[in-house]
Parts: C-alpha cells; sequence; structure tokens
C-alpha cells in the first residue's frame, strides 16, 4: 500500500476550503486520509476559528497538487485528486461533518492515526473531504494531509 503526503494552503480568498481531497474522475481508488494537521500562518491574532473535516460531493475550483510519495521507490502514482488556494468551494454534504474542532489562530492541531482506521474518500468521481472552516474568511491558513489508496 503506498502512502502520500501533501501540504497545501489557503490565501486570501474569502473561502472555506483550505486543503481539498477528492477522487479523480477515473481510474478511481479509495482514499483513507489518515493524518493531518492545520493553523494559520497569518500574523497572530488571539482568535478562535471553527475548523471541519467534512465530506464533498464536487471537487471545488482550485489549483491542483501533486501528491508526494512517501516511499519514493512506490511504482504508482496517487490519483486522489488533491487542490489548495481555493477559489470556489465544493458543495459539502449537508451534515457530514467527520470533525469539527474549535482552535485558537495561535495554535497548531494534529490529528494521526493507524493506517486503516482513517477517514475513507469512497471511489466515487468527485466525492471527497475537505480540510477546511465552518465559514468563509480571508485569514490565511495552512494544511497537511497523508492518505492511501486502496
Amino acid at each position: 500500500m503506498a502512502l502520500w503526503s501533501t501540504g497545501g494552503s489557503k490565501d486570501a480568498t474569502s473561502v472555506q476550503a483550505v486543503l481539498l481531497l477528492v477522487a479523480a474522475a477515473a481510474s478511481m481508488r479509495r482514499a483513507e486520509l489518515y493524518d493531518f494537521a492545520i493553523g494559520s500562518n497569518a500574523v497572530s491574532a488571539d482568535t478562535t476559528f471553527l475548523w471541519i473535516v467534512q465530506r464533498c460531493t464536487t471537487a471545488g475550483t482550485g489549483a491542483a497538487l501533486t501528491p508526494n510519495a512517501n516511499d519514493p521507490a512506490d511504482p504508482i502514482a496517487a490519483t486522489t485528486v488533491v487542490k489548495d488556494t481555493v477559489t470556489v468551494d465544493p458543495t459539502l454534504t449537508a451534515a457530514a461533518f467527520l470533525a469539527r474542532i474549535p482552535l485558537n489562530q495561535k495554535a497548531t492541531y494534529r490529528w494521526a492515526t493507524i493506517p486503516g482506521t482513517g477517514i475513507i474518500i469512497p471511489a466515487t468521481a468527485s466525492n471527497g473531504v475537505i480540510l477546511g472552516l465552518s465559514a468563509a474568511t480571508t485569514t490565511l491558513f495552512a494544511a497537511t494531509a497523508s492518505f492511501n489508496e486502496h
């Protein structure tokens, strides 16, 4: 099983998404998010934001990222589509929150689980998860995610 990691950020655009992971339109495989870190890279302020991990059913619009293989000898490339610098949020699945994390802007948070017990992204075109905020904001944020594919 190949493992990948990627990092992304949200610029001053007023959107919710910081990092999107969605199934590709073709040659899709199920993916499993097993590790992520979230935080703000803006000028320090004493403000709290509500981070969300939520299911989505469209890919949104943003800059495509190429995930890095944790083992460079792995012979296959990731098929999961990863985007950051999102300009149009994906369609979020109502009430499909996998995590809600209130976090002070000065803090960083990491969630990790054993591979095999993480959040599954189905092998359904453009379905996936968003690492983002409960409301659109122009504040700068960054996220890192690690995933595998089945």
